[in-house]
C-alpha cells in the first residue's frame, strides 16, 4: 500500500484531493490515464446495500473517499485499513469531520486484515491491487475475512491493450506500483481466491469488478 509512505509527498496530497471530488477525478482520469472513473464512485453504493449490522472492510482505504456513502450512526463495524500513515491520518480526519463514529482506522497490510475468518459482509478493494507485491494473496485475504456469499467490490489498474501513454505511466515496480496484473490475471486471481465475478468493466487501464465469495 505504501513504500516509505509514498503518499506523504505532494502527489499524495493532490491524489487525496481529487479522489474525494468526482467532478475533478473524472477529467483527470480521462486526461492522465485515458479511462473513466465514474464506475468507481457508482460502486460505492454497495455500502448502502449491505445489511446495516454487517462489517465492512475498506482496504486500502486511502484518505476515505468511500466514507461519502456511509451513514452516520450505522450500527455495523467499518474497518478502514491502509499501510500509509499519511493516508490514515487523512481518513481519520475525514471520518471525524463527517461524524462517523463507527469507522475504525487501522494500519494493516492487505494480506493481514485484523479480523477473524468469515466476519465481514462487504470488502472494498479500491486502487490497491496494482500496488501490492502479491495481489493474489491480498484477494485470498479478502476471501478469508468475508462470510460465505460475501461481496467484494473494487477497482485497479491493469496492463495490456493501452497505447504508449499507458505503457509509460503503468510501469511495474516503479513509484508505488507492484507487478500490475493484466485483466486476465486479475480475473484469475479472483477465481483462485474463490470469488465468482458477477460484473466487470474496463475503461482504459481501469478495471472495475463486483464479485461474490462462493456460498458454503
Amino acid at each position: 500500500m505504501a513504500r516509505g509512505d509514498f503518499y506523504e509527498s505532494a502527489f499524495g496530497v493532490a491524489y487525496s484531493t481529487y479522489m474525494e471530488r468526482p467532478w475533478l477525478s473524472r477529467p483527470i482520469g480521462r486526461l492522465a490515464w485515458g479511462g473513466d472513473s465514474r464506475r468507481y464512485y457508482e460502486s460505492m453504493g454497495a455500502i448502502a446495500e449491505v445489511a446495516p449490522e454487517a462489517t465492512i472492510v475498506d482496504c486500502p482505504c486511502g484518505a476515505g473517499p468511500a466514507f461519502r456513502r456511509l451513514d452516520r450512526g450505522r450500527p455495523g463495524r467499518y474497518l478502514a485499513a491502509d499501510l500509509s500513515p499519511s493516508m490514515l491520518r487523512r481518513a481519520g480526519r475525514r471520518a471525524a469531520a463527517r461524524g462517523l463514529e463507527n469507522v475504525e482506522v487501522v494500519r494493516a497490510d492487505a494480506t493481514a486484515i485484523p479480523l477473524p475468518p468469515g466476519s465481514a459482509g462487504l470488502f472494498l478493494s479500491y486502487w490497491g491491487l496494482h500496488c501490492f507485491d502479491d495481489p493474489a494473496a491480498a484477494l485470498a485475504e479478502a476471501a478469508r475475512v468475508l462470510a460465505p456469499g460475501g461481496r467484494l467490490v473494487g477497482s485497479c489498474f491493469v496492463r495490456g491493450g493501452g497505447g504508449l501513454r499507458q505503457r509509460l505511466l503503468l510501469r511495474p515496480h516503479s513509484s508505488d506500483f507492484g507487478p500490475i496484473g493484466t485483466e486476465a490475471e486479475v480475473r484469475g486471481w479472483l477465481a483462485g481466491a474463490g470469488f465468482e465475478l458477477g460484473d466487470a468493466e474496463r475503461s482504459g487501464p481501469m478495471f472495475f469488478f463486483d464479485a461474490r465469495l462462493a456460498a458454503a
